[in-house]
């Protein structure tokens, strides 16, 4: 039954259809976003920084069980069959504290710019990154709330995905139709990172950067363990020929998707600071074990994320929060999407809109005025600020986008 925060389809398809051309809206991780461009755009991030899921948070931002038909890409090739100590189930988790209260949202300025969105934001809320539309400079950098720099990432499909409390930034752009090229920002300039057919996703707060090298449909996780360092490729497991890195946490920790050919869709797995590896257990939804993990984001040793439930028509998915200690998953009170955790376990998330759960406790963010959607693009380690995007359907089908921040006590 269609809930009542449910888009129609008519609506989303004209929501979505701006998106097919540039400049395109933000899109860190992502697995939706790899099946909605092709392989080869998707791009994955950390994920505290959030994943805007344009396309995906549009078409399914009701609560509960979210499935997604036409999303289906035929069946996907299984990942290996691997063997874990570690107990799948739900396990008690120290609880999250109260809520956020006093939440109040702001538009970010632009400049003069009318259309745009925020594409990542550093743990500290002081700074974000932005796309802006119908401007030679396709990238914008706050701080404070104020506009800090507009720089230029060159080539098509320019974004920053993530940022550290630097205010470094890290993205990539399209410098041919099919080679992806990974930049830094940082000291005002934008400069490439080492190697070619790169994109990066994440940075941490010492300057590490995770992403992927390689052509379409044969891109393998990598690092850069600074800005001017060498691209090196991490290491995939036996049977594994396919992945990409999208989130690193403070201690170096590293998460990501693999898959055994670029026929699949990836599942999560872990690049720990002692050079081991792991794949990620899948969690058990209503009693079967789910077919893939998403992850959406890293901090503090926990990950955030969707399962995967692969039905006949559909594809289904269920919120979880993944302690990496001691490889133990808590189902979260809502399916949100993304699923962006912060250091005391509040997850911001879309529902019928944007949200922050603290446990059983669901806030609701305020509503920016006449907007219909929203995409929350990051949360910060106090989880006291979030930053998102809203869409709104204006005359002859055109979509407007506001860059928005919200502040909570």
């Amino acid at each position: 039954m269609r809930g009542e925060d449910e888009m129609t389809d008519e609506r989303a398809v004209r929501l979505l259809r701006p998106l097919r051309g540039e400049p395109e809206g933000p899109a860190r991780i992502d697995v939706p976003r790899a099946m909605a461009e092709g392989r080869r755009r998707r791009v994955v991030r950390r994920w505290s920084g959030g994943v805007a899921l344009v396309a995906l948070t549009s078409v399914t931002a009701g609560g509960g069980t979210l499935a997604v038909s036409a999303l289906r890409d035929g069946t996907p090739v299984p990942v290996p069959t691997v063997v874990v100590t570690a107990s799948v189930t739900p396990s008690a988790a120290p609880a999250a504290p109260a809520g956020p209260t006093g939440c109040r949202v702001t538009r970010l300025p632009t400049g003069g710019v009318t259309k745009a969105l925020v594409t990542a934001g550093d743990p500290s809320g002081r700074y974000q990154t932005g796309r802006l539309y119908g401007t030679s400079a396709n990238t914008i950098v706050w701080r404070d709330g104020k506009i800090l720099a507009r720089p230029v990432v060159p080539g098509g499909d320019g974004r920053f995905a993530d940022v550290n409390r630097s205010g470094v930034a890290v993205g990539s752009g399209f410098v041919t139709d099919d080679r992806q090229q990974a930049f830094i920002y940082r000291n005002g300039r934008v400069t490439a990172l080492d190697g070619s057919h790169t994109f990066a996703n994440a940075i941490n707060d010492a300057g590490v950067i995770v992403g992927a090298v390689g052509e379409s449909g044969a891109e393998v996780p990598a690092r850069w363990n600074s800005a001017g360092a060498r691209v090196s490729r991490l290491p995939l497991p036996a049977g594994i020929t396919v992945g990409t890195a999208g989130g690193i946490a403070e201690d170096g920790t590293v998460v990501g998707t693999v898959s055994p050919d670029e026929t699949g869709l990836g599942s999560g797995y872990l690049w720990l600071p002692d050079g081991t590896g792991r794949p990620m257990p899948m969690p058990m939804v209503d009693g079967r074990k789910a077919d893939f993990f998403w992850p959406e984001s890293i901090i503090d040793g926990w990950v955030a994320g969707r399962a995967v439930i692969e039905e006949k028509d559909s594809r289904a998915f269920r919120s979880f929060r993944y302690r990496i200690a001691d490889g133990t998953y808590e189902e979260l009170s809502r399916t949100v999407i993304p699923a962006l955790i912060a250091e005391n376990g509040w997850v911001a998330g879309g529902y019928d809109q944007l949200v922050v759960l603290a446990g059983d406790e669901m806030v609701k963010l305020p509503r920016y005025p006449e907007a219909d959607d929203y995409q929350v693009s990051s949360i910060s380690a106090d989880g006291r600020v979030i930053s998102g995007s809203s869409s709104s359907l204006l005359p002859g089908d055109q979509v407007g986008n506001d860059p928005l921040v919200w502040t909570c006590k």
